[in-house]
């Protein structure tokens, strides 16, 4: 009865595949074939041998291999994707032979020939899923390897596959030539404002590797968010009032064309669409866009109303809608006004549904621009463990491109986050590390609001305020709809003392990004207390506490407000919520950045009433 026992091990299984194999075989059959045959001699045999594994098979286009150790058939697949690399190196795209390799731990059975099992078509489901160039892992195999990497490895979730009857966890670990892929596919900055310059004629990227589905070929879906601003409507009575709604719509897509991860097409491309009606889909098709913005103006005595709304042309599907009434006064000073808040607006919103889109892409979707919205999310939690998730998928973005000046300044935000919230023993040591990453950022692309922005936070921090102040104005200068430079500049502006200037900078921020960053909440938060605004505070603080709950920053302003107002109950509370959120609060330091003493004296007081 023994000997008919199947031989069972617990291994982990390499499994590989050659990526567009009968394409390359239709291109050229023998110099296919003779050149896979000199990777499995040259590269694979030896490489797996090295690292101690055993070749179970090959076949056509792929390989099967399996390893005592996880760690070795980590690096294994590590080595081979390098290995790759460099042996295709010069090779035109169309004729390069790049492998996607997937890797599980499990029990298997084992013949002389093959191996069996669940674990084994886990394995084979990973590599179908990876990205040509990178190495995919279960969540086994990354318990196991996680200190012994070197290099990052991202978190994709739980997949769904074929065949599999329960969703698994996924790990993208990069080898060179994902790298190598994905930063020849990403444009440079530079590429970037040319194709804006031009625009916008022959994006590369697509949202997904691979041909879209033939009833979108025309539709431009590429890695930047692609956008068209339709003519205005003049709603109102006065024909004369033509020139308004022209006039915003040319000042939307010039306030628009500012934010450098958005490609918007220019004036004269949209002009033939005026005034006549067409379906979303059909527009975004001829014009090659993704998003479409519609709106009219109309003017009603002394107001001014202009309605917004935002389409995603391929589905046809309303995203966003808003309409803005402003008070009429220098006509031309207004519609600089309005373009301007229907473009942060806009913006703000789109990076939200930039978010949620490269969250629920499939991995082989996986990009530098993808992992910095990515990582921004996971900041907008403001806790320990998502601040760490978000350095770890900027730290990829940047080894896919190491040009990108947004990475490095998002990068920079969340090392800031380590030194302001406590997470760090060495507070200067890691805010000097955020200020080299957001020079860096800045040494990369002058033009980038977001390293200006970050710099100008950092400087604040160190109390150089001056120097922050003009690195929040050089944000601005080249934004003017950049919410989030609005409100970094309210924090900069309240611990100078400005506290009137601070509030309204705050405001405007807040008003374009109504889902901002948490400090921006406490800063305008402490804001409307210094200016003794306090239901005010306890009305916005409220708020952003039940929406950062883990913010320990909020909670000690909004209990100062409650005893403020005599509200003693919840001000106890809120001391007793302050005090599980940070056990080492101590109030005589708290606000210690206000650089004017009667403001530091009137938080401490208002914080003494609260019972800290």
């Amino acid at each position: 009865m023994s000997d008919s026992l199947p031989d069972r091990r617990l291994v982990s299984v390499l499994c590989a595949d050659l990526v567009g194999y009968s394409r390359l075989m239709r291109a050229d059959e023998e110099g296919t074939l003779i050149e896979w045959r000199g990777h499995m001699q040259e590269l694979i045999r030896p490489t797996v041998a090295r690292h101690r594994g055993r070749l179970v098979k090959t076949t056509g286009d792929g390989f099967i291999a399996t390893f005592d150790s996880p760690v070795e058939a980590v690096r294994c697949g590590v080595d081979i994707q390098d290995g790759m690399a460099a042996r295709t190196a010069g090779t035109t795209p169309d004729r390069r032979q790049q492998f996607r390799i997937g890797v599980n731990l499990g029990d298997i059975i084992v013949t002389d020939d093959d191996v069996h099992g669940d674990a084994v078509n886990v394995a084979a489901r990973l590599q179908t899923l990876a990205e040509p160039g990178t190495v995919f892992l279960s969540a086994t195999v990354y318990d196991h390897v996680r200190d012994h990497l070197d290099r990052p490895c991202v978190d994709l979730g739980e997949q769904t596959v074929k065949n599999i009857d329960r969703p698994f966890r996924v790990f993208c670990l990069g080898g060179a030539a994902g790298i190598a892929h994905r930063r020849r596919w990403r444009p440079t900055v530079a590429v970037v404002a040319a194709i804006l310059l031009c625009i916008v004629a022959g994006m590369t990227w697509w949202w997904r590797w691979g041909p879209p589905t033939a009833d979108l070929v025309a539709i431009n879906t590429s890695q930047q968010p692609s956008i068209a601003v339709l003519s205005f409507s003049n709603q109102s009575d006065d024909a004369s009032q033509e020139y308004f709604s022209d006039g915003v719509t040319e000042d939307i897509i010039a306030a628009l064309g500012r934010f450098p991860w958005l490609t918007v097409m220019a004036r004269n491309a949209v002009l033939p669409y005026k005034g006549k009606k067409a379906k979303p889909a059909e527009i975004g098709r001829e014009l090659g866009v993704r998003y479409l913005v519609e709106g009219s103006v109309r003017r009603a005595n002394e107001r001014i109303r202009v309605s917004a709304q935002l389409t995603d042309a391929v589905a046809g599907k309303l995203l966003w809608s808003q309409r803005f009434d402003e008070e009429l006064k220098d006509v031309f000073a207004l519609q600089e006004d309005v373009a301007r808040k229907v473009a942060g607006t806009l913006a703000t919103n789109l990076t939200r549904l930039e978010q949620q889109r490269a969250g629920a892409k499939r991995p082989e979707n996986l990009n530098a621009y993808d992992l910095v919205l990515r990582a921004r999310e996971l900041l907008l939690r403001a806790t320990r463990s998502t601040n760490r998730d978000a350095r770890r998928l900027l730290q990829l973005a940047i080894r896919l491109d190491p040009n990108y000046a947004d990475a490095y300044a998002w990068l920079s935000a969340a090392t800031y986050d380590i030194a302001t919230l406590g997470w760090s023993d060495a507070v200067a040591e890691t805010l000097a590390e955020a200020e080299s990453l957001a020079l860096k950022a800045r040494a990369l692309d002058d033009n980038s609001a977001a390293a200006h922005r970050m710099l100008g936070r950092v400087y604040a921090a160190d109390q150089q305020l001056d120097r922050s102040l003009a690195e929040m104005d050089r944000a601005l200068a080249l934004n003017p709809s950049d919410a989030e430079a609005y409100g970094s500049r309210g924090a900069t502006l309240l611990w100078m003392g400005r506290t009137a200037e601070a509030i309204k900078s705050a405001e405007i921020g807040l008003a374009l990004d109504p889902n901002p960053f948490p400090s921006v909440y406490f800063n305008l938060g402490l804001g409307y207390y210094l200016a003794g605004r306090f239901d005010d505070t306890i009305r916005l603080l409220e708020r952003a506490a039940s929406r950062y709950p883990s913010y320990a920053f909020i909670t000690p302003v909004l209990a100062a407000a409650y005893a403020e107002v005599g509200r003693k109950t919840e001000a106890t509370q809120a001391v007793s919520t302050a005090l599980r959120q940070n056990p080492y609060f101590d109030p005589a330091t708290y606000g210690s950045r206000l650089i004017d003493p009667e403001q530091r004296g009137k938080l401490a007081e208002g914080l003494k009433k609260a019972g800290f």
